[in-house]
């Protein structure tokens, strides 16, 4: 049996955004959640979670396959640990509202600054976009 992987998603691979396509054959276990975290908007189109002790970013938990998560890791430039990569790929809590869970989650690399980038207050970067 396939290993599957829960992935929390907090930007452009949500429902109803432009890379969501990805996630079309994996199970949404929870659509509204949330794990500790500051969001910044790249000004690229896409958001970064920073890795916080503080803070809440909002977002979706799926369940994926081996195969989707490949996919993911090619959308976010996530080539592996040590790697220059866009995104890291980190477990982290995710938070909801039966429980606790351990994900997946992309992160800013913490060798790289968040200097150009606008804080997005509310943690959740389809609140955001509307705004």
């Amino acid at each position: 049996m396939e290993k599957e992987h829960y992935v929390f998603v907090y930007g452009t691979l949500r429902k109803d955004d432009r890379n969501h396509k990805l996630l079309k054959d994996a199970v949404c276990i929870v659509s509204h959640c949330w794990t500790v975290g500051k969001l910044f908007d790249s000004q690229k189109g896409y958001p970064f979670l920073v890795q916080s002790k503080e803070g809440k970013v909002v977002g979706e938990l799926y369940l994926v396959d081996h195969v989707q998560l490949s996919e993911l890791d090619r959308l976010e430039d996530y080539y592996g640990v040590g790697k220059d990569n866009l995104y890291n790929r980190v477990e982290q809590v995710i938070h909801t509202g039966t429980g606790d869970f351990l994900a997946f989650v992309y992160v800013l690399p913490e060798y790289k600054n968040t200097k150009n980038m606008q804080l997005i207050e509310s943690g959740d970067w389809f609140l955001y976009q509307k705004n």
